[in-house]
Parts: C-alpha cells; structure tokens; sequence
C-alpha cells in the first residue's frame, strides 16, 4: 500500500500512436440485450484489435453527453481522457453508452455558460439511476468478454468524477481485475456541499452563520428528494431525484471494501468538484482494517481537470494529464492476484 504526493517534474514517455485523433471510427459498435434493461450500446476499440491484452472499461463523468461531440465549428470534444487512449494499441478499450444517449452527436455550445448544450431527453433521465448504470456497465462488460474470448487477458474499469461513484460497484459485480477512480470520493456525495460550506466559512468567504443556513438548505433537499426518490421532475443541480436517490446517500468506500483486486484512487488537492477531504476517508477506512490492496495518489496542486500551477507563467495552469495517465497505464500493466470478494 502506498500513499504518494506525486511530484510532476518527470513526463513518461508515450507512444507513437499518441500523436493520432481519436475518431468514432476507431471503435466498432455491438448491442447488448437485456430483459430488463433494453437495448444496452457497447463500443470497443479497433486499433490492433487481434491483440492480447486488458478490456479497459471507462465510465464518464455527468451530463448528458455522448462519448464523441462534434461542433458546428469543427470543434471535437470526449467523454474520456485522449491520454488514456494513446496506449489503445495494446488494449482493448470498452465505452458503454449512457441511457438514451448516442455514441456521437453534432453538439450545440452555449456561449453564455461556456459549455455544451447537453443532450437532455426523458429515456436519459429515466436510466440516470445508480443502480441501472452499474447493472448496463456489468451486462456489457459480460457481452464484451464474450465477444473478444481469449483476447482479453484482464478486465480493468476505471471511472472520473461521476464514473468515479460507481466504477467499484461495476468492478464488484463484474468481477474486474483491477479498478481505478480519478476524481471521486469515499463517503456520500451529499456530504461534498457540506464540506464546502464549512471550508468557504473556514476561509473567510462567508460567514459561519451563512453556512449554517446553507446547510440546513442542503439538508432540506435530502428530505425532499427521500420524499420522492423516483421522481423524474423534482430536481437537485440540475439532475432529476432519480439520480440523487442512488448517487447522493451512497458511501463508495462501502464499495471499495468489498473487493480484495488491487484498487488504485488518484486524486488532485485542489479539486473543488471532488473535495479531498472527503476522498482522504478511503486510505482511513482501508489502513484502520489493515487493508493493503489500495494505493491512493495525491497530487496536491491539481485540479478536477488534470491542471497544476504553471512555474513558468503566474496565475496560469498547465495540463500534467499525460504525466498522470501514464503513470495509471504502469499501474493497470502491473502484475497482480486476488479476486473480488464473494
């Protein structure tokens, strides 16, 4: 078990396929289908596909957005990390669409909110639930191993921000070999607008009284939501009371002690979206156990999108991204035993 405060000053060297695009075209498209689930679209890489090596499952972050975006103004953006896929050449790397979403889509941009349109719909919100993300990802896993058979000589799920919350439970009941989480947390997501308050008080921002009240609007909304866990109109930031019923009570960490695979948490000290201190519970809960199958990297400077401070020009911030998902790629290549706990 180790605890790092990774240090960014040695780049890893990549590959030579890291100077192509990703395209939509590089994954060959498959349905999986289930009774209870419907239609459940998989898509897996065709770069090298006759090679033998790890299905790497990736699980997106929030909003309603497809795994390929392109814009009007010949703008591309993805669901997952561009770094992550240059080692697509001696991999197999797994997308799992979200409910009611496409695979790619032309996307508008709301130049107001300097972000995409999402691609809000009904089917999405019905499917936004943390128990059916985490059975569509195991059916489609179980769909991929079957299709590519002795191909797949390990399964790895690895999952950022909101795929953070629930990839251990995928790996759970996928019976995966490893998985990794960039980005999330350990105890419920609920207690994250807890802690901001408080620390926003703490600093000065506002007063203790504010965050009090703040608080007690944040625990009203729990009741709310509790009141009516189904519902698909009532609402919490922006998602439906479906979504939070499942994702905002849930404490991950229940979910990583569940496994004895090797488990890895990444994470940056200067994430507001995912709150360290909440993230620091997971290496607590495992070394009070005498727990060993967890190493957690912290890259103190970092933030939610892989950026640190630039040395070289004040008040700006450089992407180490590559840096830090080669250094995932060594750690997923790794040898390693053990099998999810029954």
């Amino acid at each position: 078990m180790r605890v790092l405060l990774a240090a960014v000053s040695v780049l890893l060297a990549s590959p030579a396929i890291a100077q192509e695009a990703v395209t939509s075209t590089q994954f060959d498209s498959h349905v999986a289908r289930d009774p209870a689930f419907g239609d459940i679209a998989w898509h897996v890489d065709n770069v090298n596909a006759g090679v033998k090596g790890p299905l790497v499952v990736w699980l997106p972050g929030s909003g309603a957005y497809p795994h390929f975006q392109n814009f009007s103004d010949g703008g591309r953006g993805t669901s997952f990390p561009r770094e992550l896929l240059v080692f697509r050449d001696r991999a197999h790397f797994m997308l799992v669409d979200k409910p009611g979403l496409p695979f790619v889509a032309e996307m508008r941009f709301d130049e107001t909110s300097g972000r995409p349109i999402q691609l809000d719909n009904p089917a999405y919100r019905a499917g936004m639930s943390r128990d059916t993300l985490i059975a569509r990802t195991a059916i489609a896993i179980s769909a991929a191993r079957a299709a590519l058979g002795d191909k797949v000589d390990r399964v790895v799920v690895i999952g950022g921000s909101e795929g953070a919350q629930y990839v251990f439970a995928v790996a759970g009941l996928a019976h995966a070999d490893k998985a990794v989480a960039w980005g999330g947390l350990a105890l419920p997501q609920y207690y994250d607008f807890i802690i901001d308050q408080r620390l926003r008080a703490e600093r000065g921002e506002i007063t203790r009284a504010e965050a009090q009240a703040s608080v007690e609007e944040v625990f009203a909304s729990i009741k709310a939501i509790q009141a009516d866990p189904l519902s698909l109109e009532g609402s919490f930031i922006g998602e439906p009371n479906r979504r939070w019923s499942g994702f905002g009570p849930h404490a991950v960490v229940d979910d990583m002690l569940a496994l004895d695979v090797p488990l890895l948490l990444v994470q940056g000290g200067n994430d507001p979206k995912a709150p360290i201190i909440n993230t620091d519970f997971a290496m607590v809960a495992f070394l009070s156990r005498g727990r060993t199958n967890l190493d957690y990297w912290v890259y103190p400077e970092v933030d939610h999108g892989f950026r640190s401070p630039d040395p070289n020009n004040p008040g700006k911030k450089i992407s180490i991204a590559g840096e830090i998902w080669g250094r995932v790629w060594e750690w997923v290549m790794a040898p390693s035993q053990g099998r999810p706990m029954s």
